[in-house]
């Protein structure tokens, strides 16, 4: 075989291969994009038209941290939570939707703390940690993964501000 031949077909494998991996790529990205906006708009429920377990608020606006036993992240998301809770309007507040029955992490008790598997099922967002911000009618009007304490900071700072600029 001669050389340009063995290196077209080299090349032809290597542009194949890369065409796959963009391909898986733009798949897990697209899967990502529909998580994120999964949730939106829904009405969290554990039974028929019942709001999930106190996580709306009458005349306020709940931002969720939907967290599970497993998650290596959590920690740093509630210490981040557990400081911004002192500093929000009296509209709004903080909950930690946990799967685990146990969960014990010390908290403010201005943070509600909602250990029950239904609800934390009932919030359908496919990641943890997570924000879900719930109206006072139970309706889910934004979700996001939560990353890290800094994110959840960079998150609450954002919508406080808005919130602000909009009742200017």
């Amino acid at each position: 075989m001669e050389p340009l031949t063995a290196a077209v077909i080299i090349l032809s494998i290597l542009v194949i291969l890369l065409f796959a991996a963009g391909a898986g790529l733009y798949r897990r990205v697209r899967e990502l994009e529909l998580a994120t906006y999964s949730g939106v708009g829904a009405r969290l429920t554990t039974g028929p038209d019942t709001p999930a377990n106190g996580l709306a608020v009458p005349g306020g606006t709940t931002m969720v941290i939907k967290v599970n036993r497993r998650c290596p992240i959590c920690d740093d998301v509630l210490l981040a939570a557990a400081k911004l809770a002192t500093g929000l309007p009296p509209d709004l507040s903080f909950a930690v939707l946990s799967d685990d029955p146990g969960f014990d992490k010390p908290l403010p008790d201005s943070i509600r703390v909602i250990k029950d598997p239904a609800t934390w099922r009932a919030a359908g967002v496919p990641y943890t940690p997570a924000l879900l911000v719930v109206d006072e009618n139970g309706v889910v009007g934004f979700t996001s993964p939560v990353g890290s304490g800094e994110a959840l900071v960079e998150i609450v700072e954002r919508a406080v501000a808005n919130r602000k600029e909009k009742q200017l």
